[in-house]
């Protein structure tokens, strides 16, 4: 189970995405695009990692606000032992009157895997649950 939040931050005007995702798991999905060992939160963590974690969410996770697609920039990660943390953001300038969310990762490893999404914006707070079945859902204001 991976556990993403979605937030509008007023004061930066940004909206602060936070992907929850077990460290293995992680690495077991972008381990198959390196030449070795990934790693993750050690010494010899593989240089190309985050471009691997961006690159995986960026295929896996999309987002639509207003029936327009957002783009993800990749901010960072936090790693502790069992878990990571992969913030990314995005800006989206008009006000948000529905949230389309697709989110299919880590179903080719775990068929029984659910990706839990809490969007919180202006007052808005709602929770997708997307499964294997269910891997997409819109939300309207």
């Amino acid at each position: 189970m991976t556990n993403n939040i979605v937030e509008y931050n007023s004061r930066t005007q940004i909206y602060e995405m936070t992907c929850k995702i077990f460290t293995d798991d992680l690495e077991m999905s972008i381990q198959g695009q390196a030449p070795q060992p990934i790693k993750i939160g050690t010494t010899d963590e593989y240089i190309k990692t985050d471009m691997l974690i961006h690159d995986y969410l960026n295929k896996h996770f999309k987002i639509k606000i207003n029936d327009s697609p957002v783009q993800f920039k990749y901010v960072g990660k936090k790693v502790s032992p069992d878990l990571t943390e992969v913030f990314m953001e995005f800006t989206y300038a008009d006000a948000a009157n529905s949230i389309s969310v697709e989110h299919n990762g880590w179903f080719e490893f775990f068929p029984d895997h659910k990706n839990i999404i809490d969007i919180r914006m202006n007052g808005w707070y709602y929770t997708m649950i997307l499964t294997k079945d269910h891997s997409s859902e819109i939300k309207y204001r």
